[in-house]
């Protein structure tokens, strides 16, 4: 999927591959191959730009998928968050362990 912005400002997504055609004259229309119509602010070339980034990145994944003598990804580090927000946005300090009476 590519991010792009309507004429009101509204962000959406496209399927590159569902893209048909893309008219540029006076604005940037895209044509979708089910005959969807959307003008979007980004210039035909920052579009052609996005559509070709998108699909080398596939190609790369492929070839990493597919590659049986591909080398190892390297490895890569969970981390936890010292602090867990809360649905409110709540920033919860981890929770202490305080002995009790039978452990003092």
């Amino acid at each position: 999927m590519i991010a792009v912005t309507c004429r009101n400002g509204e962000h959406f997504s496209v399927d590159p591959d569902a893209i048909e055609r893309v008219e540029t004259d006076p604005d940037t229309v895209i044509h979708l191959v089910d005959g969807t119509k959307y003008v979007v602010a980004e210039a035909f070339d920052d579009l052609l730009r996005a559509i070709q980034d998108h699909r080398a990145v596939a190609v790369v994944a492929h070839q990493h998928l597919t590659d049986p003598l591909a080398k190892e990804p390297p490895p890569f580090r969970v981390e936890r968050r010292q602090f867990s927000r809360d649905v409110d946005g709540y920033v919860r300090p981890p929770a202490v362990h305080s002995p009790g009476r039978d452990e003092v």
